[in-house]
């Protein structure tokens, strides 16, 4: 196993996911925000040939290079990629979802001006909820510098009111770095 580091959150996100979900068949993930597909790529391997991923974005951009990715770098088909806002997953996905992953703000290599928000976000959130299986777990990794921290304020107050009974929420940040790392937040059905 490769030596990872903690401190890159998206790489330590996919450490977490491995850990839970690998070698398991038939699972189903969800990437709400696609951006330039290398998390949608990484939960494709994970779900393999009898797994399903259904990745969204807003941008056409996002979803051609996610595509292209994942086109080039698969040799099964085990994916789905909307064009539309991760608010809808209700609308796509009905099936029980094992991981959904976030990784919040604005597209690498894009206009800054489109970002995700707060309300869109949370709303995705609360739709798939009923939807995670047993084990299911949301993973939303969050920035400050697109919005200078509105979003997660916003998700902060939404995911400490979920019902402790029913979900466990962590809360995972870098401590000691300046330029405002990302924090994660897990979610998880107990």
């Amino acid at each position: 196993m490769e030596n990872l580091k903690y401190g890159k959150i998206v790489e330590f996100v996919h450490l977490l996911i491995s850990q839970s979900y690998g070698g398991r068949n038939d699972l189903n993930f969800v990437d709400a925000t696609c951006g330039n597909g290398f998390d949608t790529l990484f939960l494709c391997k994970e779900a393999g040939p009898s797994g399903q991923v259904t990745a969204f974005d807003l941008q056409q951009q996002a979803v051609e290079r996610t595509n292209t990715l994942l086109s080039t770098n698969l040799n099964f088909k085990n994916y789905n990629i909307i064009k539309d806002s991760h608010e809808f997953i209700n609308k796509y996905v009905s099936e029980k979802v094992n991981a959904a992953l976030f990784n919040l703000g604005y597209l690498p290599f894009s206009d800054k001006k489109i970002t995700t928000n707060p309300s869109t976000t949370i709303k995705a959130i609360e739709n798939l909820l009923p939807l995670l299986d047993t084990d299911g777990r949301i993973y939303i990794t969050t920035y400050i510098s697109h919005d200078s921290g509105t979003e997660i304020k916003e998700i902060t107050n939404f995911l400490n009111n979920l019902n402790k009974s029913d979900y466990n929420v962590i809360n995972l940040r870098i401590i000691n770095k300046e330029n405002n790392p990302p924090e994660l937040f897990i979610v998880e059905k107990n």
